[in-house]
């Protein structure tokens, strides 16, 4: 299981150069995966929840119970015409994904099937509602998402005026505006748990109350982890002898990591909660309002 899927690396590679880099071996590549992955990881966790993002990419099997922001795609073995299928098999056929509608065999029959989607595409399971955040402002009976759970608010967000502000003399003392929902003191005052939440087994994947066609990954991570990646297959083949474009690539998708964790640049990652990480901190006495 990994971030990354086997689509991912056509955009730089053609997959019968990666194979023969992998000497056909998949466990190959999934090593270095994982490598990838902690590497890209180790630049990032202090800031950014990897545990979001780094989230497997798997292969959607309907028998499945999923949870929300799980990614997936669609793919399945190739229909071969000798086969009897039933209603509900799914298969593959001239790159696209299909669930058989009529019990069937023999010359693949496209009115025997329904498309669904091309080979590789992904989905992702959606929110039931927006993810709670410490800085927003919540009214009663708002309710938000937090860690597989729905809340709803028992009490408004709590605005500190001005004068109270003043009572904490620096920014960087004030606390913060929201009480998580699974706050061991104080969650239970704020939040009402509602309910945990999944999307049950046996789902559709057009099912568009749980589940949307698209990609939740960021793009640039993808890119650069795959660079990362390809490095590393490279080193096994020849470490003293690797193509200067890996090399060159591999320099620059660190150099984009060090800048995200510097904050030199701003990628799609879910943040920590409450923020944390941040190079250039902000403070200072709070200031008088002049009248």
């Amino acid at each position: 299981m990994s971030y990354l899927i086997p689509k991912d690396y056509s955009v730089l590679i053609q997959e019968k150069n990666i194979l023969q880099i992998i000497s056909n071996d998949e466990s190959v590549r999934s090593r270095a995966q994982l490598a990838g992955e902690a590497e890209a990881q180790s630049y990032l966790k202090q800031k950014y929840d990897i545990s979001q993002e780094f989230k497997n990419t798997n292969q959607w099997d309907k028998s499945f119970i999923y949870k929300a922001s799980d990614r997936v795609y669609v793919d399945a073995n190739p229909y071969i015409q000798t086969n009897n299928y039933i209603i509900g098999n799914f298969t593959v056929n001239a790159g696209n994904f299909y669930t058989c509608t009529t019990n069937t065999t023999g010359v693949f029959n496209p009115l025997h099937w329904f498309l669904i989607a091309p080979q590789y595409t992904m989905y992702y399971a959606q929110y039931p509602y927006l993810p709670f955040e410490y800085n927003k402002f919540y009214n009663v009976g708002d309710d938000v998402f937090w860690k597989n759970s729905i809340y709803k608010a028992k009490i408004a967000t709590q605005v500190i005026n001005h004068n109270a502000a003043l009572q904490y003399g620096k920014i960087e003392d004030l606390p913060l505006t929201n009480t998580a929902p699974d706050d061991p003191n104080a969650g239970t005052e704020y939040w009402q748990f509602m309910s945990n939440y999944i999307i049950p087994a046996n789902t559709d994947i057009i099912n568009t109350t749980y589940w949307t066609k698209g990609d939740n990954r960021d793009p640039q991570m993808v890119l650069y982890l795959t660079d990362i990646v390809l490095y590393h297959l490279h080193t096994r083949i020849a470490p003293m002898n690797i193509p200067e474009i890996r090399v060159k690539r591999y320099d620059n998708a660190i150099d984009w990591l060090k800048m995200c964790a510097e904050g030199h640049v701003t990628p799609n990652l879910p943040l920590l909660q409450p923020k944390q990480g941040n190079r250039i901190r902000y403070g200072g006495n709070i200031k008088l309002i002049n009248i």
